[in-house]
Order: C-alpha cells, then sequence, then structure tokens
C-alpha cells in the first residue's frame, strides 16, 4: 500500500511541475469497452484524461483515470468485479504547426486533427468477488499501458477523441488468491471514444 502511495504521489508530482504557460490544459471524459481478456468480454469502461500538451511542441504529459465495474462478470451488485487504472503518462502529438494552427492541431479543411501515441505507469487495483462463499480479493499492482489515438477539433472549444489502449501489470501483490485469474499476467485493452475540453 505505501508503494502504491507513492507512485500516486510521483506521478501527480510530475504532472503539477510541467503546467508552462504556453501548454493547452484539456479535460477528455470517454467511454470504452475493454477487451482482449477472457474475462472482460466487451464490457463498458468509463475513462477520463487530465493533460498538458504544448501549442508549438510534441510532447505533453497526462493522467489517465479509468473504472471497468463487472470487468470480471456479474456475479455480485455492480461493481463488485471491477477494475480501475490510474495512469501517469507522456504523450507525443504529432501534426503541431507552431502557432499558426489552433492548440498546435495541423488544420484539415475547418477541422484541426492531430494523432499521438502515449504510455506510462501507476496502479491498477482489480476486485473480484467468487461465487464459493462469495469471497473478495483486492489487488493493487503496479502497472503500465501504451495507447494510441487522434484528437481533433470542429470548435475552439471543443473536441474528440478516440484511443486505443493496452494494459498490463507487472508487479502483482496478491495474496490468497484462489480463483484461476493469473493477476502476475493481468492484461487487457481498452477502446474509447469522448470528448475532449480545453482549458
Amino acid at each position: 500500500m505505501r508503494s502504491s502511495r507513492l507512485i500516486v504521489f510521483a506521478i501527480l508530482s510530475i504532472l503539477l511541475t510541467v503546467t508552462q504557460a504556453r501548454a493547452q490544459g484539456y479535460l477528455a471524459p470517454s467511454l470504452g469497452v475493454a477487451f482482449a481478456n477472457p474475462s472482460a468480454q466487451g464490457r463498458a469502461a468509463f475513462a477520463a484524461n487530465l493533460g498538458w500538451l504544448p501549442r508549438t511542441e510534441p510532447v505533453g504529459v497526462e493522467l489517465d483515470v479509468m473504472y471497468a465495474p463487472s470487468f470480471f462478470g456479474n456475479q455480485g451488485p455492480y461493481g463488485e468485479n471491477s477494475v480501475t487504472t490510474v495512469m501517469g503518462n507522456v504523450i507525443v502529438a504529432f501534426g503541431g504547426e507552431g502557432r499558426r494552427g489552433r492548440f498546435g492541431f495541423r488544420r484539415r479543411g475547418s477541422t484541426a486533427v492531430r494523432p499521438y501515441v502515449s504510455g506510462g505507469i501507476g496502479i491498477m487495483h482489480q476486485v473480484v468477488t467468487t461465487p464459493v462463499a462469495a469471497n473478495k480479493i483486492a489487488n493493487d499492482d503496479l502497472g503500465v499501458n501504451l495507447g494510441i489515438g487522434v484528437m481533433a477539433f470542429t470548435a475552439r472549444s471543443f473536441g474528440v477523441r478516440g484511443d486505443v489502449r493496452y494494459f498490463r501489470d507487472v508487479v502483482s501483490n496478491q495474496r490468497g488468491n484462489t480463483t484461476d485469474i493469473d493477476f502476475g499476467a493481468f492484461h487487457f485493452w481498452r477502446g474509447s471514444i469522448g470528448f475532449v475540453l480545453p482549458f
């Protein structure tokens, strides 16, 4: 638990130190699905990204938070079998044109487009309720993620974002696991689409 708190503190510290005057902040809530995992089976995942991306430079940072209720099935109440991730990422965006494009995005007609790649490290929290005696197992593991996507703006203060991202835990802290789920090799993909609100 102490290592999890240190990781979260380090992520927040990095994000707070990169808020430069020429950076463009944004909030991007999105709705997606988790897939490519025997348990996920395309169930819903709710995500939000808070980031800063310079208008004239390709590199920024963002905080990616996801909550996937009933990830492991619906054996218990809503959210009893869930996955939550908190990731601090570096984002590298393409298509910037210095000060000529709105938010540094490349113009395609009336739409500003900026594809990107991003990845980083954080915490993966898994909760599983087993059928036997309603036994609940909760783990906080160190995880990594890597994604590609695109952001597009059709108005000055509104945009859309599509993202495909891979998650995997790299250190398992499981204790007393009586299920057939291998948390040490736990991984899945998330596809999402949502809005981008610059500030």
